[in-house]
Formats: structure tokens, C-alpha cells, sequence
């Protein structure tokens, strides 16, 4: 699924950068893999990424963000992803309650 840049904060580079490099020293706050070496489970390359735990691209709190490999990022989005693909890609969380 693309991402629309145009509905993330306008220093998203930026903030990214700080949150993968900086705070997480270039590693997955979640398995610990390291920034452009083998991943300890696939053996593929490893691209760092900043996620939104709440799913929320316009809360760019520190609290809220967290640095994760490929891997763990899907693995965080799976559930989200399911839901934007049975629902649309513009559902809104409050509009929909699943059981």
C-alpha cells in the first residue's frame, strides 16, 4: 500500500531519523536487529522504519513512535492492514467497531 507523505507532519524525515538513530541507536526496539546488516530470522537486509503505535500518522509524540525493522513493522500494521483491506483504505477507527 503506498504512503501518502502529504498526511504526515512536515519534518517527518526529520523525526524519523531522531527516533531510528538517535533514540533506538540504529537497532529494532522490538527484536534488536541492526540498520543494513543480515536480520537474525530472514537473513535480509535490514531497513529500520518509525512506526505510529496508535496507528495515527498526525501523532508524532516520541511516545507514540517507535523504530522497528520491516519485519515487526508489518507484524504491528497486520491487524490495521486487514482492516483498511476489508473496510477501505480510508475507514476511519472510530467509525467502525469490530467484535
Amino acid at each position: 500500500m503506498p504512503v501518502d507523505y502529504s498526511r504526515y507532519h512536515p519534518k517527518w524525515r526529520l523525526i524519523s531519523r531522531l527516533i531510528r538513530f538517535h533514540r533506538a541507536k540504529g537497532r529494532c526496539e522490538h527484536c534488536g536487529a541492526v540498520h543494513l546488516e543480515p536480520h537474525p530470522i530472514t537473513s535480509s537486509k535490514v531497513v529500520l522504519t518509525t512506526a505510529h503505535l496508535d496507528q495515527d500518522v498526525t501523532n508524532n509524540r516520541f511516545w507514540n513512535l517507535k523504530a522497528l525493522c520491516q519485519r515487526c513493522h508489518f507484524a504491528h500494521d497486520r491487524q490495521d492492514n486487514a482492516r483498511r483491506r476489508k473496510y477501505g483504505k480510508y475507514y476511519l477507527d472510530n467509525q467502525i467497531t469490530l467484535c
